[in-house]
């Protein structure tokens, strides 16, 4: 079967936003997430990296936070509940602090498993970014 660029045109592609639903107990609504694009996810990198220049060498070099990362990439990911609406930062005591909020409102392992639903529903390998995380930390 023969492939034109018109398969590949914007308009001819069916790209939908995934979203999927997460109940923890506690709850009594569920939480849901939605799938981030690349380049949504190279926009979270680049606010999670910082440049640090040598004084001596004068070379700047580049480091991700991956931490800084997963929160930024587990607070665009989540649709609901808003993170960003005060009235839910004021009760959790966390005033303009979107990634606070839901590591106040989760367990470690809630929030783990959080990360690990959003990340497979963006298409990542979960076994590979734990890999790779794994390795940018050493």
């Amino acid at each position: 079967m023969a492939t034109s660029v018109s398969d590949f045109l914007m308009e001819n592609v069916e790209q939908q936003v995934e979203t999927k639903e997460i109940s923890f107990k506690g709850f009594k609504s569920p939480f849901v997430i939605k799938s981030i694009t690349a380049e949504e996810n190279s926009a979270l990198q680049k606010q999670a990296t910082r440049r640090i220049k040598d004084k001596q060498t004068r070379q700047i070099t580049t480091t991700t936070d991956q931490d800084k990362y997963i929160d930024l990439l587990i607070c665009a990911s989540v649709v609901t509940p808003d993170l960003t609406n005060a009235e839910l930062q004021k009760s959790w005591d966390c005033v303009a602090k979107p990634a606070d909020v839901l590591k106040k409102m989760l367990l470690v392992g809630q929030y783990a498993e959080l990360s690990q639903e959003i990340q497979e529903i963006s298409g990542f390998d979960t076994e590979d970014v734990n890999d790779l995380s794994d390795e940018v930390k050493k």
